[in-house]
């Protein structure tokens, strides 16, 4: 079997400036199927398309079935078409595009195999998806996912057989050549499908829209039959479509999250991903080079005094909300590495930046920077050690974007790791609870243990360069204290401070918590406010009042709404734990709560709230009802003092302001975002060049440069 072959960069299906370049070196340069004859079955009738965000349209001019052109909807004038002897249409958008022979060698015999005329069209549907057009095509190039993914499909087609044969401008997938029907599957660059078995045939176009992370889809079918067995085929068609529709959403979603650089690819399974991915990046080099070298244009500084690592220079916000003492102490056996002391480190001079005061409660760019400069570098105290009883059990959230798994190892240690398989990129757990010893990647069947350890690779064995043991989940650092609270950050720096722990030890022994505790339930709820809300009165030094001064009359109200409940809910005590993390016990019911601020935006929150006791209990519906209503009652205050907020733009300096501003430093050195929680790895040859050509894009576009093509009078 061949050597290990990786993926091109995140970036490369995240980049808005790249699509603009791959328009013009890849889409204006190409040829498009439009569909069988049947497709037109109408004289005068015009079928509409956007390809590249060219509107094409088609036209049956008489009843000869050949009789038919395609128009530029823009200037009206007809654009070169070619059709096939067996009814195929295909077409350019653009004169840059070479002959269809040229193109496409190698193709008339195999679709010379199929009269195309004899299927005609039943039903076309379009819809947009939040994914790049590249992660569709990657995931309709390659059908090691299938048995995981396509059961139905597998059935007829098993993936075991399955291989992509790749030309210079398509694919022949086969699936099974011992079959005598094994159907006709083709992938026509850069973004059009034909797929033909029994009596059906279905052909879809990935379109790319200005958004790298939008794509148009367009399916069009056609069959012999109509009634039921054209239903039944359409059903079956669907639903795999379906299927590699939300495959590609949630892929994409870890690929813009900023943890996940680059995938691994199957060199015998994978091959039409990794040619492809090739090709595109050769398209786009070549004509950035040709742009750049005709308008004398160099690309930004990139040497190694700009090329800034994070974790070398001093950082202030990687002590955010870390105390200076010694918490060793603290720290129990459960900590699967020791925790060692540290000094807060000196402050450092910050360059003056873009005011960050303007927007503080609402500017998508501030909860952007956030994200990378707060909640991938600070301590978090995410749940408790009693909400795991069992090896094996486990939670998913979602905290500011990052997808995090908690689990509980056969070793009884808590461990946090990356949501995210290390494959292709989708979700390993989608539940937001669970117990397993093993936790599997639906994609492509790859598993991990409680420990992060890969232990299955599906046609993986025997790959040169592939090793397991180097394969599993991106760990967090994680550590539990005496009291049993679990604390992560996301940094993966070699970072050894640890959180600041004098006030949560302080409220767990003085309210008895600890963890042997028990856990009763938990739920979430939806807050329309921003997370610095929270903390708004609090040390964190935003300087307003927030709802930890609530009225005296609410809480009254509160203990009168529940006085003859079972539970009593006076006297609760509470503790804020920056950045988002809430405590409310309850000394006369002997529980207490866990709150955890799990922003979404810059104006959203999920709070994840659990339900603890110090002694064994059974919680009854109306203690639960009770909860529930105290913490709607304080998200309520949240969103209140949210609107008196949002629109005020803070006097004093928050904080939080001098963290934001040193890793926007850093950023602005390096020439790019920096993502603390991102694991280095190696790169390939391909990789470094595909990322080098996306930050150079992207220093062009914020700098506000214009490079012109040569043809069409485009700029980015």
């Amino acid at each position: 079997m061949d050597s290990l072959t990786r993926t091109l960069p995140a970036s490369w299906y995240c980049s808005s400036p790249l699509y603009q370049l791959e328009r013009r070196a890849v889409f204006m340069k190409a040829w498009y199927l439009l569909g069988p004859v049947t497709r037109f079955s109408v004289v005068g009738e015009k079928v509409g398309y956007e390809i590249a965000q060219v509107s094409l349209s088609v036209l049956r001019v008489s009843k000869d079935p050949r009789d038919i052109k395609v128009f530029n909807e823009s200037t009206h004038q007809e654009i070169t078409s070619y059709l096939t002897e067996t009814g195929l249409l295909f077409s350019t958008i653009s004169e840059e595009a070479p002959s269809f022979d040229e193109f496409y060698a190698d193709l008339k015999p195999l679709i010379n195999t199929v009269d195309f005329t004899k299927r005609p069209h039943r039903r076309s549907i379009k819809y947009e998806g939040r994914f790049n057009w590249k992660t569709m095509v990657d995931g309709y190039q390659e059908c090691l996912h299938c048995q995981y993914t396509h059961p139905s499909f597998s059935v007829f087609y098993p993936p075991t057989f399955y291989s992509v044969f790749n030309h210079k401008n398509f694919s022949q997938h086969i699936a099974d050549p011992k079959k005598p029907d094994d159907g006709l599957f083709l992938y026509f660059f850069p973004n059009c499908t034909l797929n033909v078995y029994g009596g059906g045939m279905s052909s879809f176009r990935v379109c790319p829209t200005e958004k790298p992370g939008i794509t148009r889809m367009e399916f069009d079918y056609y069959h012999m039959e109509t009634g039921e067995k054209f239903e039944e085929y359409f059903k079956f068609v669907r639903q795999v479509a379906m299927e590699d529709f939300e495959l590609c959403e949630k892929a994409q979603e870890n690929l813009e999250r900023g943890i996940y650089a680059e995938g691994i690819l199957n060199p015998d399974k994978e091959t039409g991903v990794a040619f492809y991915q090739q090709r595109v990046l050769d398209l786009v080099c070549e004509q950035h080079d040709a742009e750049t070298s005709r308008h004398d244009s160099h690309s930004p500084e990139s040497g190694n005094d700009r090329n800034i690592v994070a974790s070398q220079l001093v950082d202030p916000a990687s002590s955010l909300f870390l105390s200076a003492k010694d918490f060793t102490y603290a720290m129990a056996p459960f900590a699967e590495t020791p925790i060692l002391s540290f000094y807060r480190h000196s402050p450092i001079e910050v360059s003056k930046e873009a005011d960050l005061l303007d927007g503080w409660w609402t500017s998508d760019y501030l909860y952007s920077l956030e994200r990378r400069a707060i909640f991938s570098k600070t301590w978090i105290c995410i749940t408790h050690r009693s909400r795991f009883t069992k090896p094996g059990d486990y939670i998913s959230l979602e905290l500011a974007g990052f997808p995090i798994l908690i689990i509980l190892g056969k070793d009884h240690v808590v461990r946090a790791f990356h949501n995210v398989c290390r494959h292709r990129a989708y979700t390993v757990t989608k539940k937001p609870h669970g117990s397993s010893l093993v936790l599997g990647c639906r994609y492509h069947g790859w598993s991990y243990d409680t420990k992060g350890s890969l232990v299955k690779a599906p046609q993986f064995d025997g790959i040169e360069g592939f090793n397991k043991s180097e394969n599993g989940l991106f760990k967090i650092k994680t550590c539990t204290d005496r009291a049993g609270f679990v604390h992560i950050n996301l940094d993966a720096g070699d970072y050894t401070h640890v959180p600041e722990l004098e006030d949560l030890l302080g409220f767990a022994n003085d309210h008895g918590i600890g963890p042997k505790n028990s856990w009763l339930l938990g739920w979430e709820s939806v807050g329309a406010f921003n997370w610095k809300t929270v903390g708004a009165s609090d040390r964190t030094g935003i300087g307003t009042e927030g709802p930890s001064a609530m009225g005296a009359s609410i809480m009254e109200h509160i203990i009168f709404m529940f006085r003859r409940a079972p539970i009593n809910l006076g006297s609760s005590k509470t503790l804020y734990l920056a950045p988002s993390t809430m405590l409310f016990a309850f000394p006369k019911a002997n529980i207490w709560v866990s709150c955890t601020i799990l922003p979404v935006s810059a104006t959203q929150c999920t709070l994840k709230c659990d339900v603890f006791t110090m002694k064994t209990a059974i919680i009854e519906d109306a203690d639960v009802e009770a909860l529930k209503i105290f913490i709607t009652t304080h998200i309520h205050a949240l969103e209140q003092h949210f609107d008196e907020l949002k629109d005020v733009r803070p006097t004093d300096e928050p904080s939080l302001l001098p963290y934001l501003k040193a890793h926007l430093k850093l950023e602005r050195l390096a020439g790019r975002e920096i993502f603390p929680g991102r694991k280095e790895e190696g790169r390939s040859e391909s990789f470094c060049k595909a990322e080098k050509i996306c930050k150079e894009l992207d220093q062009l576009a914020a700098a506000g440069a214009g490079v012109t093509s040569g043809a069409g009078g485009l700029e980015w």
